[in-house]
């Protein structure tokens, strides 16, 4: 199988959501962690309930982790068009700055931590990326 080249020009939009990442335990029913608004994810492991959602959406969390923004990768992306989330994520991690990845169907969702919002955005522009939805930086 012939795996395609990455794009020249990715372009990610930033969305207007001010997220958190809650962490349950795994046997805790669906029914108790809400009814999240805007962009969310849940993902339950063996080990774990992660739930991806707006900052105090879920109460009952065992621990909580807030303070991340999203930028959504215009998509859709073909499923094989590979290095799409690497190359994302080597341009914030190169700076030392967290990053947290969600996969959709259609796209890759990049959440990053909102006080480097700034250092993590001029990273990604740095290496070529178009960002709509965030002012320019100086």
């Amino acid at each position: 199988m012939t795996m395609n080249a990455i794009p020249p020009a990715v372009s990610l939009t930033l969305l207007p959501d001010h997220l958190s990442i809650y962490r349950f335990d795994p046997v805790t029913p669906l029914s108790e962690i809400g009814q999240p608004s805007g962009v969310w994810s849940i993902t339950r492991t063996q080990r774990e309930l992660s739930v991806v959602a707006e900052e105090n959406s879920c109460l009952a969390a065992d621990d909580v982790d807030p303070g991340w923004r999203c930028l959504y990768v215009d998509g859709p992306i073909p499923f094989d068009l590979a290095g799409v989330v690497a190359g994302l994520t080597a341009a914030v991690a190169q700076q030392g700055l967290p990053v947290f990845v969600l996969s959709t169907f259609d796209s890759d969702l990049l959440l990053l931590r909102g006080k480097y919002l700034d250092q993590s955005l001029r990273a990604l522009r740095d290496k070529g990326y178009l960002i709509s939805g965030a002012a320019p930086l100086l």
